[in-house]
């Protein structure tokens, strides 16, 4: 019979009788004392080897086999200290015995595996006998103790480690079928394996298909949510989050990254309650007090935004946090502030981005001069930034504004004289011309045909003018003086682009169809032709098919366009399709991102109330609102009536 191995000394020292009362303790039975003895010094073993004394945890362990060579547990503790010192040959003479002794010792067999593996990894050429003996060891040691995640984990490291993705993923399905056993571990292994090897789009496919539960899938969605997050995929990250949040509903970090995820999705309505919820736990949090006064600022609420923002240390505000900045003031009308907050966003620009940011930053900065009554420093800064239109057409309002038309003529020569006949400086003499009040389009369409006459192509500037003025807000006066130059018998596909666009935006639509149809003929994959004919056809509900077959054809040409996904969602809508539309104009809020269009977050303010999500169509009317160039009552009225019918605040 196999003698008593130490892991039942213990039981013997307990069942040894009481010595009696009142006479001396009797003489021990032979064998006992030496069991006794044993297991003091195994228990003496670990506690040196626990306070990294492994030489005399060694010789204490050896001093135990010296009395008792089948004391088969000891051997492969013993295994184990010799491979933490170094010792290969001990550590595999013990783990081989101890085997002898018990097929089934899980701890020799570990042994074993890690000599084996290492012998693999130091050989050149690789040894692959090495690794299977590794991999047999891996396999009966779990075997013999399948509730040891340790050794399952380290047989999926070694087969991911090889690139046998699926045998690793077999192996934690097997553990995963053990009784009671939390395989989530094991899964977060080889998804970690994985992504060491590069193998990105793996780890996330097996992550997603990974069946967890409760508080063990946390560390897989977590992982999970940070590799969506990696790839920009937030509406994935989003999904992930959100079942996080259902296993941590009161954990506020997971708030945190849900509202910021989101906030990248674009959809800041759903960002408010999980940002909010995260700062109401830690209020004075600079970052969450950005987030949220983003959200609230894609919302059109500045005035909101700038009570978070108001009290950030000096430390925290970056350009990014001053740019959020800059447009709550501007929402509330405080346009002093929002000028200097761009401003100090571009003094902690880094070089290069200055250089290639700056000139957009300091026009909207002088913008804001301008409305805040300070137009000599608005002056200024456009005097530095190189002569675009758009810093053109600033320069001269202002110096018109403040009674020095003398320096506004001086500067419309000479850039005349530097480009005659341009369409940047048509446009620019014309609505100067226009700007002087009522009466004057017609002394602005002859200023615009004179300068035109000199122009080497003059249907080409004609156009370039026209588009211009509509940017500017002059469509009629735009189309009369494409009317006067005579385009519509132009061939250049530039030319009839420009001349249909023109038509559409004075809203001569029958007009702008005609143009689109004929650009069609000549260039039937246009992008832009196909997108602003469907959006016409839709907008008036007419040959509605036609429209969204037209917008697909553009969508597919530029999927990441705004202004092409809007139509599209658009003309779905108003074909009776609110849930399909839904998803395009979400698609192009993402994609227009703080460069948001008025236009876009009415449709989707529109699509939301179709759905009876009237809630959310009010703070997408809201946003549209904020955004808008000048007033728009019709806005208003759709707001105060869903408001008063819903009761919304």
């Amino acid at each position: 019979m196999r003698r008593p191995t130490l892991l039942v000394l213990a039981a013997l020292a307990g069942a040894l009788p009481a010595p009696a009362a009142a006479s001396r303790p009797a003489p021990a039975p032979p064998g006992v004392k030496d069991l006794a003895r044993a297991y003091v010094d195994f228990l003496e073993a670990q506690d040196l080897a626990a306070a990294g004394r492994t030489r005399e945890a060694r010789a204490r362990l050896e001093a135990i086999l010296a009395r008792d060579p089948a004391a088969a547990t000891v051997r492969p503790v013993l295994a184990r200290l010799c491979l933490r010192d170094g010792d290969l040959a001990c550590a595999t003479e013990q783990a081989r015995r101890a085997i002898e002794v018990d097929p089934a010792d899980a701890s020799a067999h570990k042994v074993l595996a890690e000599i084996e593996i290492a012998a693999y990894q130091g050989s050149t050429p690789s040894d692959r006998r090495a690794l299977e003996r590794a991999l047999s060891h891996l396999a009966r040691a779990a075997e013999a103790d399948p509730r040891d995640a340790g050794t399952w984990i380290a047989w999926v490291r070694v087969l991911g480690a090889e690139g046998r993705f699926a045998e690793a993923e077999e192996v934690t399905r097997r553990a995963a079928a053990t009784p009671g056993f939390d395989a989530s571990p094991l899964w977060l292994a080889l998804a970690r394996v994985m992504l060491a090897r590069g193998e990105t789009d793996r780890a996330i496919a097996l992550l997603e298909r990974v069946d967890a539960s409760g508080r063990a899938a946390v560390p897989l969605l977590e992982t999970l949510a940070d590799l969506k997050g990696n790839r920009r995929d937030f509406a994935g990250q989003v999904v992930v989050i959100e079942k996080l949040r259902a296993l941590k509903p009161d954990d506020p970090l997971v708030a945190q990254r849900l509202g910021e995820a989101r906030l990248e999705l674009g959809d800041a309505y759903g960002a408010l309650e999980p940002l909010e919820a995260a700062l109401a736990d830690n209020p004075t949090d600079p970052i969450l007090r950005r987030n949220l006064a983003r959200a609230l600022v894609r919302l059109g609420r500045g005035a909101e935004a700038l009570t978070l923002l108001e009290n950030i240390p000096d430390v925290y505000r970056s350009p990014p946090t001053l740019l959020v900045w800059a447009q709550a003031a501007e929402q509330a009308r405080r346009y002093s502030e929002a000028a200097d907050r761009l401003d100090q966003l571009i003094d902690g620009l880094q070089p290069a981005d200055r250089s290639s940011l700056g000139p957009t930053f300091s026009l909207r900065e002088a913008r804001n001069r301008v409305r805040a009554d300070q137009p000599a420093r608005a002056l200024e800064i456009l005097a530095t930034l190189p002569p675009e239109p758009a810093v053109l057409r600033l320069r001269l309002e202002t110096l018109d504004a403040v009674g020095r038309p003398t320096e506004a003529d001086a500067l419309l020569e000479a850039q005349r004289a530097a480009a005659p006949g341009s369409g940047v400086v048509v446009a620019l003499d014309v609505d100067r011309v226009a700007r002087g009040g009522a009466g004057r389009e017609n002394a602005a369409l002859e200023r615009g045909l004179a300068d035109l006459r000199g122009a080497p192509d003059r249907a080409v500037n004609a156009a370039a003018a026209a588009g211009w003025l509509v940017a500017w807000g002059r469509a009629p006066l735009a189309a009369k003086l494409l009317d006067a130059v005579g385009l519509s018998g132009s061939p250049a596909p530039e030319v009839m682009r420009a001349r249909a666009a023109v038509l559409h935006a004075a809203g001569r639509t029958g007009e702008a169809e005609a143009a689109y149809r004929q650009l069609l003929e000549t260039a039937p994959d246009d992008a832009g032709a196909l997108n602003d004919l469907g959006f016409l056809l839709a907008s008036q509900r007419r040959s509605l098919d036609e429209a969204v077959a037209m917008l697909r054809r553009a969508v597919d040409q530029q999927p990441d366009e705004p202004a092409f996904l809007d139509s599209l969602g658009w003309a779905l809508f108003q074909s009776g399709r609110p849930q399909e539309a839904l998803a395009f104009l979400q698609r192009a809020v993402r994609r227009a991102g703080e460069r948001d269009e008025p236009e876009i977050r009415e449709h989707l303010g529109d699509v939301y109330f179709a759905l009876g999500q009237a809630d959310r169509a009010v703070a997408e009317w809201q946003a549209a609102l904020a955004l808008a160039e000048g007033d728009r009552p019709d806005l208003r009225r759709k707001i105060d009536e869903t408001r008063g019918a819903s009761n919304i605040r």
